[in-house]
């Protein structure tokens, strides 16, 4: 190369892993522009593995780039796919939808591992090839309408699930949805006013770690008996901040080692019963009655922090330190870390 075109060109010359630190830091509409400056930058983009699209990236140009750029590369190439879009901006051209799920079917056949749909409280369905994708391990749904799953669907290596602020067509497409993971393991649920599925049904085998906010309802107060339903035989940890369900069923969590709980727990008969094989246990409840079945022992509690909101929990108290002999640490809170209504 003449010196010339060398100083023209000595960006290029800097190591792969600087190069895409930087390409990582562009818009997709950028990122496409480097393409032009040789052909190492052409290639050299599709080494991050990763993809972010918003609005500005969805132009019937970029996403043809992106689909026949991937199209022509090695397989098993594409680790995260991540996609935002704001459909009222996107409503003006009639091919976004065709678009959006040409895009996630070219991802799905370069094996991606991880996606994630933030799509503000619109409709989303996914190509039917989605359902039978066998590499992807984590999947992100926020603020959007989830359409059902069809018949036959498999995420067979799908691993962490999480669901923020998904509206779905009724309640059993949740465990629809579940019932698609086999070898789930982390799921997480975050739950709002535009949330619309009264009981959560979450029965997953497989289910390792559990996490649930729902703190934020906003204007809309839920009407009716709403909340959770747990059966969870493998999970391990649990974390539960819940100031509005009226109706907590936990069912069959012998594993469970760890667990931080704030809660109603006025309906939730089973709730210190689950938690008996826990060795660190955080608990805070503005129930006036927080149930305590005869016969329930936790045999394995070493740490247990107690929120001090109740009056009856100097009786939870009383009857759960003279159960362990393992406990190590106690800890009494005084304000809550949460607002009850």
């Amino acid at each position: 190369m003449p010196m010339e075109n060398y100083r023209r060109d000595i960006i290029s010359q800097l190591p792969d892993d600087l190069l895409l630190r930087i390409l990582s830091s562009l818009s997709l509409k950028e990122v496409m522009a480097t393409s032009f400056l040789s052909q190492r930058w052409r290639s050299l983009w599709k080494l991050g593995s990763k993809l972010k699209i918003g609005n500005k990236d969805f132009s019937e140009l970029l996403v043809k780039w992106v689909s026949r750029s991937l199209a022509i590369s090695n397989p098993q190439i594409l680790k995260s796919l991540d996609i935002k879009l704001i459909p009222g901006e996107l409503d003006r051209n009639i091919n976004s939808l065709y678009r959006f799920s040409s895009l996630v079917k070219t991802a799905v056949s370069c094996g991606l591992r991880e996606l994630k749909i933030e799509f503000l409280y619109t409709s989303l369905e996914l190509p039917s090839i989605f359902y039978a994708c066998g590499t992807l391990e984590t999947l992100i749904l926020c603020r959007l309408h989830f359409a059902d799953v069809p018949p036959n669907g498999s995420l067979s290596s799908l691993k962490t699930l999480c669901l923020l602020s998904v509206k779905f067509s009724r309640d059993e497409s949740v465990q629809k949805l579940l019932s698609i993971c086999p070898v789930l393991e982390e799921l997480v649920v975050r739950r709002s006013g535009y949330s619309n599925v009264e009981i959560f049904t979450i029965n997953v085998p497989s289910l390792m770690s559990l996490s649930i906010d729902y703190i934020r309802v906003g204007s809309h107060q839920p009407a009716g008996v709403h909340g959770f339903v747990i059966n969870a035989p493998s999970l391990r940890y649990l974390n539960i901040r819940d100031r509005h369900s009226n109706y907590l069923l936990f069912t069959n969590m012998p594993e469970l080692v760890k667990a931080n709980v704030e809660a109603v727990c006025d309906q939730s008969e089973s709730l210190i019963g689950s938690l008996a094989s826990v060795r660190h246990l955080s608990l805070c409840s503005k129930s006036s009655n927080i149930p305590y079945h005869a016969g329930t022992s936790f045999a394995f509690l070493e740490h247990l922090e107690l929120c001090t909101c109740s009056s009856e929990c100097w009786n939870l108290l009383s009857r759960i330190i003279t159960d362990p002999l393992t406990l190590r640490v106690l800890k009494l809170k005084s304000v809550c870390s949460i607002q009850f209504p």
